[in-house]
């Protein structure tokens, strides 16, 4: 996929013209990043925003007890830092690459210069900003009112959502969900399977599917 057909499928870019996207491309650049590398921490100055075409990007915070809060792992198509495109601000979290990626980074300053020649870039990033600060009240939220069971299946809820598929690609290892749900590598794994179990889900490799929504609601203490 070229960068220009990559950029068209992104939601930020979502009903620009040709001409603005074509003007959005001249800014972007393709970088390429080693597993392992720290693309930002948190509270570095905002200063780019990371869209991954190929490969994974871990984002994690520290909690007030020193521990690692890992608040999502993302995959292609997805954006990084985009919090910041907002104001500027320094990065609330840091992001990581998990493997071997290729990301499209637009310099803030840059993309926040075409905001106000399109209309609809500046709808979409009003959007895409709230939907992020959404989640993460919902996440502090889940943390909070839910048992681990119940943390778990609001993920995998909210990942087939997000994907608008029962089938979906999960992505991350036990040990990153656990550090997303705050709990242990260990109770995750029981946690799925007691999920599988009750068939909740089914589970292959990566890929995972809702075969009963109702049943993992209950986990959660919804009917």
């Amino acid at each position: 996929m070229s960068n220009l057909d990559f950029l068209r499928s992104l939601s930020l870019f979502q009903g620009v013209s040709d001409e603005e996207l074509a003007r959005i491309a001249a800014i972007a650049r393709e970088r390429h990043y080693r597993k392992g590398t720290i693309l930002f921490n948190e509270g570095d100055p905002g200063e780019a925003i990371y869209f991954i075409k190929k490969g994974r990007v871990r984002v994690s915070r520290l909690a007030a007890n020193g521990q690692e809060q890992v608040l999502r792992v993302w995959g292609p198509g997805s954006e990084v830092g985009l919090v910041v495109l907002a104001d500027k601000a320094p990065y609330p979290a840091t992001a990581q690459v998990t493997e071997d990626s290729v990301l499209i980074v637009f310099r803030v300053d840059d993309l926040q210069a075409l905001i106000p020649e399109s209309r609809a870039l500046a709808a979409n990033a009003f959007c895409l900003v709230g939907r992020r600060l959404r989640l993460a009240r919902d996440t502090a939220h889940d943390l909070a009112v839910h048992s681990t069971h119940g943390r778990l299946a609001n993920l995998l809820l909210r990942m087939s959502e997000e994907q608008g598929s029962n089938t979906f690609t999960l992505g991350m290892t036990h040990q990153e969900i656990a550090g997303m749900i705050g709990t242990s590598r260990e109770t995750v794994t029981r946690a799925l399977a007691d999920f599988r179990r009750t068939r909740c889900i089914a589970v292959q490799g990566e890929t995972v599917t809702i075969l009963d929504e109702r049943k993992l609601r209950e986990w959660m203490g919804e009917t």
